[in-house]
């Protein structure tokens, strides 16, 4: 089926610089998120992050179906030392079929559901959702492997500083099997219409936290 586009989007476009930090790792690395229409109804949403030991580059093309992000496209490379690693997903909204291709791997396709996002566009559908007042968001998301159906939760209210002010945020939760060793939390800002601040992903390999660098012209 093809994709319905909401009459007006209901993320604004934005480029915003965050700050992510590693555990293990010295320094932080600044990335860059940016949400813009490209032409008719389809939107982009990049992150990117750069510096002297390599480039990671996710991208991901969609139109609005009223709160989700209804993807067509998903690309991720990552190069460094020497080594370059690609993965790009099409979806086909027409057949209901995502195709995956990534460095080393086989093509792999499976059948998607009509309101099937992508992993990065997932903290748009997020925006959207808590700015309706849902508390408990079920989204079905895309991956280079499989479609999954992920499930977030509000789980509390945080005071976090960004760029020497202090904001209320609303701290958001993906609820994972109990004895999954992954942990990913978000926190979004109400008085910016629920703008991601901050993300926190807990690995077998640590932490990893990315935090925006300012709220200035949001």
């Amino acid at each position: 089926m093809a994709p319905i586009a909401s009459a007006q989007p209901p993320v604004t476009p934005f480029t915003l610089d965050y700050r992510l930090k590693s555990e293990g790792i010295p320094f932080s690395i600044t990335a860059t998120r940016t949400l813009k229409k490209v032409k008719g109804d389809l939107w982009k949403m990049e992150v990117s992050a750069k510096n002297w030991l390599g480039e990671i580059r996710e991208t991901a093309l969609f139109n609005w179906q009223s709160c989700t992000p209804q993807s067509s496209y998903y690309g991720y490379m990552r190069k460094g030392l020497g080594q370059l690693k690609e993965a790009t997903l099409h979806l086909d909204r027409e057949t209901g079929v995502a195709a995956s291709e990534r460095t080393g791997k086989a093509m792999h396709s499976y059948p998607i559901s009509e309101t099937a996002t992508d992993e990065l566009s997932v903290s748009l559908a997020l925006q959207c959702a808590l700015e309706r007042g849902e508390q408990d968001i079920r989204l079905d998301v895309a991956d280079e492997k499989s479609l999954e159906t992920q499930r977030f939760r509000v789980v509390g209210e945080e005071s976090l500083k960004i760029d020497g002010e202090r904001i209320n945020t609303v701290k958001v939760q993906r609820i994972r099997g109990a004895n999954s060793p992954r942990q990913t939390f978000m926190w979004f800002a109400p008085k910016h219409h629920f703008l991601l601040v901050q993300l926190q992903q807990k690995n077998k390999d640590g932490e990893h936290l990315m935090t925006l660098q300012s709220l200035e012209g949001q």
